[in-house]
């Protein structure tokens, strides 16, 4: 039995830009000689994070300004307290989790740079902390006790755990990864597509009078992208406090379930981007692997085209060409769902359902 299971995902997303750059073009990579979409790892995690926090209620915030968040939280509680004193115990609390306690002495220098350097100031660094961990902090400036408010190596938020977080000035307090991330491109090339608007001025047009208040340009894309999520249960169970609870089931299946639909938000509001996936293939893996579309898939010309068709029968057949290289590495569970028709008839050594049995199998091997 393998501590690893690999989600593989693959959606046709519409015409979108969810994951852009500094310069609002979409996000891109050159392989194979062509040109993909891409969606960050990074943009990915935060799709998840975001959505199974929203269905779970169970939030966590990442800030380079905790400190204020803790003392809301202890004026919460006690609203008599002395917001001054509560402000500075925060300051010296967090700054254990972040701040060098040599730095700024002698010298004035710091690692941030030439500003920091002259005001003996570190800048900001954002870290993240469930809400339970700010009400234990905040609770602990208000007692003024020493007491650790956080398990070295440990969370008991299943996003951190999954995630992972470090702290720089303490280590032991960070948590290991339990979910690696890849990021999503597509199987094919594709075009980045440039869009003209303006803004229509109202008073102008009601006096027919030409011209508009903004002028602008936007840059799209679309295709069919192909992701994957490895959950490592060994790495999880060290990691999250809550493993063993009585609602531990139902945390991961939320979790679960965001991962397959979790993608980045970017242009929401003005496109139409979230599509479920036509296929998700969860692998039980000894060593984690992906498969690779190196050589860029081509449009079925023989249904009218599109990239969903051929990208399915391309996967299908690295599916295959993997258990002939190495059966033992994928001896375990293996499950199919998605929208797709065309799934039925593939990955044939695979149990094939819905979504939702498809969920019940991960968590199942999870809890194993």
């Amino acid at each position: 039995m393998s501590h690893h299971l690999t989600l593989h995902i693959i959606a046709s997303v519409p015409y979108s830009n969810l994951n852009r750059d500094d310069t609002g073009t979409p996000k891109h990579v050159h392989r194979g000689g062509y040109l993909a979409a891409l969606l960050s790892s990074q943009s990915i995690k935060k799709g998840i994070r975001t959505k199974y926090e929203a269905n779970s209620l169970v939030t966590s915030v990442r800030s380079g300004k905790l400190e204020a968040d803790v003392v809301d939280r202890a004026l919460a509680i006690n609203p008599d307290a002395d917001k001054e004193q509560l402000e500075e115990k925060a300051k010296v609390l967090i700054g254990t989790l972040t701040k060098n306690p040599d730095q700024g002495k002698k010298t004035g220098k710091s690692s941030q740079g030439k500003n920091a350097e002259k005001s003996g100031k570190e800048s900001d660094r954002s870290i993240w902390l469930s809400s339970e961990e700010l009400g234990t902090a905040a609770t602990r400036i208000l007692r003024d006790t020493n007491d650790d408010f956080l398990k070295d190596y440990k969370t008991g938020s299943l996003a951190i755990a999954s995630f992972g977080r470090m702290f720089a000035a303490a280590p032991q307090k960070g948590t290991e990864a339990a979910l690696s991330v890849s990021p999503a491109v597509t199987t094919h090339a594709v075009v980045i597509a440039t869009d003209y608007f303006s803004t229509i001025d109202d008073i102008k047009e009601a006096n027919r009078d030409t011209g508009a208040t903004y002028l602008g340009v936007a840059q799209y894309t679309t295709g069919v992208f192909y992701r994957t999520v490895t959950i490592d249960k060994q790495q999880l169970r060290k990691s999250w406090t809550g493993f063993d609870s009585p609602d531990s089931d139902e945390s991961l299946r939320l979790l679960v379930d965001a991962i397959i639909y979790g993608l980045p938000r970017g242009k929401q509001h003005s496109t139409a981007p979230f599509v479920q996936p036509a296929l998700v293939l969860a692998e039980e893996q000894r060593y984690r692997s992906a498969y690779d579309f190196e050589a860029p898939v081509q449009p079925d010309r023989k249904k009218g085209g599109g990239y969903l068709k051929p990208t399915l029968e391309e996967l299908d057949r690295q599916y295959t060409a993997a258990r002939a290289f190495d059966r033992g590495n994928f001896d375990g569970v293996e499950f199919v769902a998605g929208t797709a028709v065309e799934v039925q008839n593939l990955f044939k050594d695979a149990e094939h359902g819905s979504k939702d049995e498809l969920i019940d199998a991960v968590v199942a091997w999870i809890k194993q």
